[in-house]
């Protein structure tokens, strides 16, 4: 969806993605790189910093780099570009206000009617693949109601964060104690990242509800769901009064109905019923069983909460089912940290790979539903992270020093701080470097501080100053990532 910015915008994506990856860049290599003039890339890099504050693009003698202070990460910036679009702005501002008029909506967003207008047909060009189109008359989203809710889902969450949603506090307040109510009588147990998602989710639906866009007037819970709820006068009447409207069987069906009619599974023992109940939902079942235990025998690693990782693998799938492939807007913070971990752990992700292609065929995971399935494997699987971190290639490195033993000890500690258990370290034990030449070829690094020192064999030598820099350390990284990688092939 990154693709509703503006043309200014997506060029200070591609700067803010291309600086990210790429630290000490020169302003010729980003114009060669992204094929934009340098004029027009001093203009970017500057309206950036005017809107991403305090996080910003500075330059060196070295090139233009990204500056985030430590309390900030990158998810803030990307939220800066979403605040400063006009075109996000537009989007939830039509949904939040279905009274605007064409003249009262470019006021309030600070732009003139034609160039509103200009704005909607540039949107809808991109909408219309989600099945979503705003209409201008009068201003509303219309389409796929699915896609509409999940679009803005995305907005709220990258752009504010699931924890600061901007719905009022009395309204968050009084559908927490009906969430926990109804959690509660149907037997589900939320974490904290759990509630605050339902909680943006339901406030979303509830207000294309409100709104007259979700209608189930004859939608009726199955049995063994808990509808208590719509007894209880104390939570209906707190309902009545903070959302305006009443809360009716349909009205609660619109609100948690995509946890029905997905055949969601609220616990393990539902789970169990739809298992017994429907054929569909039990090869569903036994193929993510499948592909649990094929991994867990591959990897040699337990899976000690199965019953957990099965039941969210599920439910994942059903909620998606009937949506688009992508799940984010400016960034897949779930492809970011699968990408971060894969990298250190590749065999993972080849095992994976190739497990889902026996299992699911080619066509069952798209890029999409696999960056999600690994990012819900690394994060639910427990002591997973773990035991790949215990399976971790490793190199011999040699540490030789013109200084005592002493000081080797504490380069040799220090090290191990930074790399664990990928590198095995020894110390010189040999009185002449003719002597330790005879030995170098049972190491793969050899750290010094003696400059230009070399070996007939393949060891790499990295040469360090007293204490290593974050320049050594990222030599020694590169030479780790090299010879790991060489042998994986």
């Amino acid at each position: 969806m990154k693709n509703c910015l503006s043309k200014q915008h997506l060029r200070h994506l591609k700067i803010i993605n291309l600086l990210y990856d790429n630290k000490n860049m020169t302003l010729d290599k980003i114009s060669f790189t992204l094929g934009f003039n340098s004029r027009t890339l001093r203009k970017d890099i500057e309206q950036i910093n005017d809107y991403a504050a305090p996080i910003e693009i500075l330059s060196s003698k070295n090139g233009f780099y990204t500056y985030i202070p430590m309390n900030y990460n990158i998810n803030y910036l990307y939220a800066a570009i979403l605040h400063d679009s006009t075109e996000f702005s537009l989007i939830e501002e039509i949904f939040f206000n279905e009274n605007h008029s064409i003249d009262s909506l470019s006021e309030k967003l600070f732009i003139s009617s034609s160039t509103l207008r200009r704005t909607i047909s540039y949107l809808n060009k991109t909408l219309k693949k989600k099945k979503i189109k705003i209409s201008s008359q009068p201003l509303l989203l219309t389409g796929d109601e699915s896609e509409i809710c999940n679009l803005i889902i995305h907005v709220m969450e990258e752009k504010y964060g699931i924890s600061n949603i901007p719905f009022p506090k009395i309204q968050i307040g009084a559908l927490d104690k009906i969430l926990t109510w109804v959690a509660k009588g149907n037997g589900q147990q939320m974490d904290f990242c759990e509630l605050n998602r339902l909680r943006l989710w339901i406030m979303i639906i509830l207000t294309r509800v409100r709104n007259g866009h979700i209608q189930s007037k004859d939608a009726k819970f199955p049995e063994g769901v808990d509808t208590s709820l719509l007894k209880n006068k104390v939570l209906t009447g707190l309902f009545k009064s903070v959302f305006k409207i009443e809360l009716t069987e349909p009205v609660a069906y619109s609100l948690f109905g995509v946890f029905i009619h997905t055949k969601f599974a609220f616990n393990y023992e539902h789970l169990e019923e739809l298992i017994a109940s429907d054929n569909a939902v039990k090869i569903s079942v036994e193929k993510n069983q499948q592909l649990l235990d094929t991994l867990s025998n591959k990897l040699e690693i337990p899976i000690e909460n199965k019953e957990h990782i099965l039941i969210n693998i599920y439910n994942t799938a059903v909620l998606s089912s009937n949506l688009s492939s992508e799940n984010y807007i400016l960034y897949n913070s779930h492809q970011a940290l699968v990408h971060r971990i894969t990298n250190q752990h590749p065999y993972f992700t080849d095992i994976l790979n190739e497990t889902l292609k026996k299992i699911f065929g080619s066509s069952g995971y798209n890029k999409n539903r696999r960056d999600t399935l690994t990012y819900m494997l690394l994060t639910h699987w427990r002591n997973l992270a773990i035991h790949l971190q215990q399976g971790t290639p490793t190199v011999n490195v040699f540490i030789l020093l013109d200084t005592d033993i002493e000081h080797m000890e504490l380069i040799k500690d220090e090290l191990y701080v930074q790399f664990d258990n990928k590198f095995n370290i020894s110390i010189t034990e040999e009185f002449t470097l003719s002597a330790f030449k005879k030995k170098a070829s049972m190491y793969d690094i050899v750290v010094t501080n003696i400059p230009g020192l070399s070996f007939k064999n393949d060891a790499m030598v990295v040469c360090i100053s007293m204490f290593p820099t974050p320049l050594d350390i990222k030599n020694l990284q590169n030479c780790y990532e090299k010879l790991t990688s060489a042998s994986e092939n």
